[in-house]
Parts: structure tokens; C-alpha cells; sequence
């Protein structure tokens, strides 16, 4: 890292790897953090209560759900300013996109009930390829994570508020 240089009475700084976050791109990532969880959360709640189905409303065979993450630049127009400008090499800050990928169609389970109006010619039936305890583990952390992300919101929003406070002292 090279050191600091004045340039025209105003300083330049050469930090190449600076991230700079400001509140409000704290709660930007920490929204798309709980909106990636939540989610997650629709995802692996609708992969539990098709588990047992055989076919969807139009007829078709249940597909799994899956929740696919991906960073995401922050955008900011100051950050973009000043880096524009070359005052400072800064990298943006990243948050979370989030995309819901569909199991393939050759995903599932044969399961034997004679019986069933679904059933093939040899009295199997076609089941989602759903497993309940990996679904159970993806809620509780899905909640966990969006939990996090409250706190962090919740905790910029505290320094917020006591940094508008501070003239009053």
C-alpha cells in the first residue's frame, strides 16, 4: 500500500482494498440478507408440505425448490463519485441476490401403493425428491441467519438514532 500523497491541496489515498460502508448501506445489505432468508424459508416450507404429493394443481409433478445465493455490488452514487473522481479506489460493498432454482424433472422417489390413483401400471407412484430432515435443518437455519440480519439492521438503526442525538448533549 502506498502512502498518502497530496495532490492540489487535497489528499489522495492509494487503498486499493478499502470497503467503505456507510449506515445506510448496512441496512441495504442486511435487508437483501433477511429478504435471501426469507426466501429460503418459503422455499424449504413448500418443499415439506409437497413431500407427499404426487402432482400440483395444473397437473404437473411437484419440482423441489432450491434457494440459490450470490453476492450482489452495492450501488451507492457517492462511493461511484468519489471513485470516479479518483479520490478513492473503493470497492463496493456486497449484498445478496437470491434465485429459486426448480429440481429437475428426473429429481424424484418411486414409492410402491398399489392403490393410489397415480400409480403406474406397476403400483408405483412418482414423490418429489424432498428429504424432510434436510428441509427441518434449512428452516432452522434460514431462521437463524434472517435473525442475524435483524440484529445488524436493529443495531444500525440504534447508532442512527444515538448519532442524531448527539447535538442534543
Amino acid at each position: 500500500m502506498k502512502e498518502d500523497r497530496k495532490v492540489k491541496g487535497k489528499f489522495f489515498f492509494h487503498l486499493s482494498t478499502l470497503i467503505n460502508m456507510s449506515l445506510f448501506t448496512i441496512f441495504k445489505v442486511s435487508t437483501q440478507g433477511m429478504t435471501a432468508q426469507r426466501e429460503r424459508l418459503e422455499a424449504a416450507a413448500a418443499n415439506l408440505a409437497n413431500a407427499n404429493s404426487t402432482r400440483t394443481s395444473n397437473g404437473k409433478f411437484y419440482q423441489r425448490r432450491d434457494v440459490i445465493f450470490s453476492a450482489q455490488d452495492i450501488k451507492e452514487e457517492w462511493m461511484e463519485n468519489t471513485a470516479q473522481n479518483g479520490f478513492l479506489d473503493i470497492k463496493p460493498a456486497q449484498g445478496v441476490k437470491s434465485e429459486i432454482a426448480l429440481a429437475s424433472e428426473d429429481q424424484f422417489q418411486m414409492q410402491y401403493q398399489p392403490g393410489h390413483p397415480d400409480a403406474d401400471a406397476n403400483g408405483y407412484v412418482k414423490l418429489p425428491d424432498v428429504d424432510p430432515l434436510e428441509e427441518t435443518i434449512n428452516m432452522m437455519s434460514a431462521s437463524r441467519s434472517f435473525e442475524a440480519n435483524a440484529t445488524v439492521f436493529n443495531t444500525a438503526k440504534e447508532l442512527a438514532r444515538i448519532s442524531l442525538n448527539l447535538n442534543d448533549a
